[in-house]
């Protein structure tokens, strides 16, 4: 068959498809992402596990997990829209879906003068925010947010299920307030109570964790702030039976000057009481550039700080240099390096990103893991958007 042919073929094929799609304005997008990354160590200790040598992997997701989704909207008529977006990450170096989920992000809403209201899975505040000033986007080794999910001893919540989020129209130039809220940040809710003691006497909300945030956001020409406050519990969690509790406070500020763009972050979190201050009482910080050096190369750096005040010597800090060279708007080469140092009590390590973690996953068996290994590290690759 000649090439006139075959694309009249594949025309013909994806012909209805196309209408369908024009029809109600779906957009379909995603990104692919494979490279390659090495991570190890100098003394075998916490972040290593005792384990010796460097852990050397082919590894999808690395400047950007890979993804493909559908978003779109329906115009309801006087500057009404429906609007909604579901969102699927998948493993490009194996047969299964990217990390234990099928869906990044699910959600349907409405956006018009009054602001947008939407509800479902939406992308985690803390962890959306720390990426907006990371000069890594919360992706590669130099990733901030796996340090800081570390320290706080909350993790990152890079999605947050059985959300609601309100995100107001501009009330002044560049200056907008969000508003979100969750019955249970990570599970269904009573999910947890309903698996416990063999559902006898437990109370249906053990287990579930509440959140929500308020955050003033303000992005106006080369100038942008960030001021977010989050409360968080776990419910029934507690020896006593009480529920734990804590504070979130978020910081970050960024400036472009067009030969570079500065960018700083800060964030604390901490139990409101004593039991709670056992689970949570730390902050940290970080202060990045990035700069367009020519219009296809661009060059970041970042230097990371996470303290954990629940006992002594376990800070922990990470600089980080990377490099993207841009073939076109959609396709990307990049390098990236990390260095971790810890205090004596300290188990930062090295991952891809900032939903990474120290330690081994429940379930294995002592093998080296994705998650997190070393305490220093560097990845190339190269990642297409469509």
């Amino acid at each position: 068959m000649s090439k006139k042919l075959l694309a009249a073929a594949i025309a013909a094929a994806l012909a209805p498809a196309a209408v369908m799609a024009e029809a109600s304005n779906v957009t379909i997008y995603g990104r692919v992402d494979y490279g390659f990354m090495s991570r190890g160590g100098d003394n075998n200790g916490a972040t290593q596990r005792g384990r010796d040598g460097r852990l050397n992997d082919f590894e999808d997701g690395i400047l950007g997990t890979n993804r493909f989704g559908f978003k779109g909207s329906e115009d309801l008529g006087n500057g009404l829209k429906a609007i909604y977006e579901f969102e699927f990450g998948f493993s490009g170096d194996s047969g299964t879906s990217f990390g234990s989920t099928t869906n990044r992000h699910s959600w349907v809403g409405l956006t018009g003068a009054f602001g947008t209201a939407l509800g479902g899975r939406v992308d985690g505040a803390r962890y959306s925010f720390v990426g907006k000033y990371d000069p890594f986007k919360n992706q590669t080794v130099a990733n901030a947010g796996s340090l800081f999910g570390v320290t706080s001893g909350l993790g990152q919540a890079d999605r947050a299920d059985n959300a609601v989020v309100y995100i107001s129209p501009e009330v002044a130039p560049g200056l907008k307030f969000l508003a979100a809220y969750t019955t249970s940040l990570l599970t269904e809710t009573g999910s947890s109570a309903l698996a416990a003691a063999g559902n006898v006497n437990t109370d249906i909300e053990t287990g579930d964790t509440p959140l929500y945030a308020l955050a003033a956001m303000y992005d106006n020409g080369p100038i942008s702030l960030l001021l977010d406050y989050e409360n968080l519990k776990i419910k029934n969690s507690a020896a006593s039976g009480s529920d734990l509790e804590f504070d979130l406070w978020v910081f970050g500020a960024s400036y472009d000057f067009g030969v570079v763009k500065l960018s700083a972050y800060y964030e604390s979190t901490e139990g409101d009481d004593s039991a709670s201050k056992l689970a949570s009482n730390g902050d940290g910080w970080l202060i990045g550039l990035s700069a367009p050096v020519t219009s296809n190369i661009t060059l970041k750096a970042s230097y990371v700080q996470a303290n954990d005040d629940r006992a002594d010597n376990r800070d922990c800090s990470k600089w980080g240099l990377g490099g993207e060279y841009a073939f076109s708007k959609r396709t990307t080469a990049y390098a990236t390096y990390a260095k971790i140092n810890n205090d004596s009590a300290a188990v930062c390590s090295i991952s891809k990103n900032a939903t990474g973690n120290s330690g081994l996953p429940t379930g294995t068996a002592g093998a080296p893991t994705s998650a997190g290994y070393g305490d220093s590290g560097f990845n190339i690759g190269l990642a297409h958007t469509f």
